[in-house]
């Protein structure tokens, strides 16, 4: 009896670690399901950027066979990497540089595209249990939620400060900055930019100084304000300058960056910084959110999609 018992529990767990490898096979496939269905390495035409990786999809809901055929997901997250940046940069002193040349377009400055999209329906036409996704599929979402992040290197080659780095200091009088034991990840004041840039003529020249920015969002820019130089606990730069190469140095910190990429047409509605990146937020509209060809879309363009194609 106890051998019969065993062998029970045996094709118990057998049949449970089975199930479980069968749904995590499932799982994964929609997951790579969705990524292809977004703009691909061969996308990029009319001024629409392509993905030159495919993007990481995690869909939430477990087990993920009953979604899968319901077709319906509590949460899909998207993270699409090195999202090339054709951005248009205008310093304070009013002088624009458009498709800057230290982003090159066969050397382009990259940015990283996330999205949220919270009580995903997707619609029957065209799904199955092996391709639960399609380019063309018609999603309709709850919320969705999206962000763009762009690094320090490509923040510093966008504003021609090629060493420029970023650092989220501690308020005054706080140990330390910008580490996890701090919780200061992130500021939208306050946030720190070294780099080496060139005084005023007739003597130019080269100084390395640390100042201080605030961060804001305009549409689909990121502004960046030079507030001041930075004197503070954390490590930084400085150099003796006159009042007028003052005000050129903080100059070359401020500008606004236009014409970068959001998720489904988002409008920034929020910037800040984020360890050693700096990032703009916003909510797209869920209307815009039906189709995933429209993932790298600006909101407004005529899209095809067909009302009877959408989940009721």
């Amino acid at each position: 009896m106890r051998k019969a018992l065993v062998c029970l529990a045996v094709a118990l767990v057998v049949l449970a670690v089975g199930a479980l490898a069968v749904d995590t096979g499932f799982a994964i496939n929609a997951e790579r399901s969705f990524a292809r269905s977004l703009p691909n390495v061969a996308d990029g035409e009319n001024g629409v950027p392509h993905l030159p990786y495919e993007p990481e999809v995690t869909i939430s809901g477990f087990p993920a066979i009953p979604h899968i055929l319901d077709g319906h997901y509590p949460a899909i997250g998207i993270t699409a990497r090195a999202v090339d940046l054709s951005p248009t940069v205008t310093f304070a002193d009013g002088t624009q540089t458009r498709h800057p040349r230290s982003c090159a377009p066969d050397d382009p400055c990259h940015a990283d595209v996330r999205a949220r999209l919270t009580d995903v329906r997707v619609s029957m036409k065209g799904r199955s249990l092996t391709r639960p996704f399609s380019q063309w599929a018609g999603l309709k979402v709850a919320k969705a939620h999206t962000s763009t992040t762009l690094d320090s290197v490509a923040v510093g080659r966008l504003l021609g400060i090629r060493d420029l780095t970023v650092s989220t200091p501690a308020p005054r009088g706080t140990a330390g900055g910008g580490g996890p034991q701090d919780g200061l990840l992130s500021r939208t004041s306050g946030i720190v930019l070294t780099g080496t840039v060139q005084t005023s003529s007739p003597d130019e020249r080269d100084v390395k100084v640390s100042v201080t920015v605030d961060l804001a969002a305009r549409g689909t820019a990121l502004r960046i304000t030079a507030t001041g130089f930075y004197d503070g606990p954390e490590e930084h730069s400085t150099a003796d300058l006159t009042p007028d190469e003052a005000k050129r140095v903080l100059g070359r910190f401020s500008a606004t960056i236009g014409g970068i990429p959001m998720a489904w047409g988002a409008t920034a509605t929020s910037a800040r910084s984020s360890g050693s990146d700096l990032m703009i937020e916003g909510t797209p509209d869920p209307e815009y959110v039906r189709s995933p060809s429209l993932f790298l879309s600006q909101a407004g363009d005529v899209f095809f999609m067909y009302t009877d194609a959408l989940p009721r």
